[in-house]
C-alpha cells in the first residue's frame, strides 16, 4: 500500500546547558512554527548534553512539566521527537519523548547503545521496537545507534516506515553521521529524518549537518555544520519494495548467523 506524503521536519537548535523550562519553552516555538506532520529535535535536547547532575535533570515521561508540550503538539497538529533525561527504578536513560498529533504520549524510547563516557552514567535501554506516531510505524534511532547498521535493519525487519534519528553528535565525527544516515537509508530502502544539534556544551563543539533523506539516498532537506535552523520535506514512508533494489525481500538471513 502507497502512503500518502508525510511533512516532515527537523530542528537544529543549540539548547540551554540544564534548564528544563527554557528548552521546554524553545520546544514549544519550534512546535509552533514547524510547518509539518512530524518534527524531530536533538538528543537530550530538553537538558542539553549533561553526563553528571543526572537525577536534577531526569523526568518520568508523565511529569507535569511535558504538558506544554502535549499542549503545543495537540494545538498544532504536530508529532514530536525530542531528547530527554528519563527518570527510572533502574537509573536514568537517554531517552526521546514521542508525543502523537493529538497529544498521546507514547513509551519512552531508550538509547541502546551509549557513547563513551555516556555508558558510566546512564542506564541501557534493552529493547528495539518502532513507536507510532502520524499513524506510521517509525524506527528511532538515538545518536550512536545511527552507526550501527544492525540497530537500523531490526527496526525496518519490524515493520519501520521512516527512521528518525535524533542525536547530539560533536566534531571530529560530522563525516561519520553524514555517512551513516545516508546508508541506513540505502540498506533499508527507508527515508531518514536526521536531527542534530550545534553550539557548544560540556567540552565539546556539536556539528549540526542535520538532514531529511529519501528512501533512494537522496538528501531532499540540509542544513550546514553551525547554524540553528530548521528542515523540512516531504517524504513518502513505508519500504520501497520492488525492483532490483528491493533491500529487505532479498536477504538471506540463513548466512548471516554469526
Amino acid at each position: 500500500m502507497t502512503r500518502n506524503p508525510l511533512r516532515v521536519a527537523v530542528a537544529q537548535a543549540s539548547p540551554a546547558p540544564r534548564d528544563v523550562a527554557r528548552n521546554i519553552g524553545h520546544a514549544q516555538r519550534l512546535i509552533e512554527t514547524a510547518e509539518a506532520q512530524l518534527l524531530v529535535l536533538p538528543e537530550l535536547f530538553l537538558t542539553g548534553y549533561q553526563t553528571v547532575g543526572l537525577d536534577e535533570l531526569a523526568m518520568a515521561h508523565d511529569d507535569p512539566r511535558l504538558d506544554a508540550l502535549v499542549t503545543s503538539c495537540r494545538s498544532t497538529g504536530t508529532a514530536l521527537l525530542v531528547g530527554f533525561v528519563e527518570r527510572s527504578a533502574q537509573g536514568p536513560f537517554d531517552s526521546m519523548l514521542a508525543i502523537d498529533r493529538d497529544g498521546t504520549v507514547r513509551r519512552p524510547i531508550r538509547k541502546t547503545h551509549l557513547f563513551g563516557g555516556e555508558n558510566e552514567v546512564f542506564a541501557r535501554g534493552d529493547a528495539l521496537r518502532t513507536t507510532r506516531l502520524c499513524d506510521l510505524e517509525i524506527g528511532v534511532l538515538n545518536c550512536f545507534e545511527i552507526e550501527f547498521p544492525e540497530v537500523a535493519r531490526t527496526l525496518a525487519l519490524r515493520g519501520a516506515e521512516l527512521l528518525a534519528a535524533a542525536s547530539a553528535n560533536m566534531h571530529p565525527y560530522a563525516r561519520d553521521h553524514r555517512i551513516a544516515a545516508t546508508a541506513r537509508a540505502l540498506e533499508n530502502r527507508l527515508p531518514v529524518a536526521y536531527a542534530n544539534r550545534v553550539g557548544t556544551e560540556s567540552g565539546h563543539r556539536f556539528c549540526g549537518s542535520s538532514r531529511i533523506i529519501d528512501a533512494d539516498g537522496a538528501t531532499l532537506a540540509e542544513l550546514d555544520e553551525a547554524a540553528e535552523g530548521v528542515a523540512r520535506a516531504n517524504i513518502v514512508p513505508g519500504p520501497r519494495t520492488a525492483g532490483d533494489t528491493a533491500m529487505l525481500a532479498q536477504r538471506r538471513p540463513e548466512l548471516y548467523a554469526s
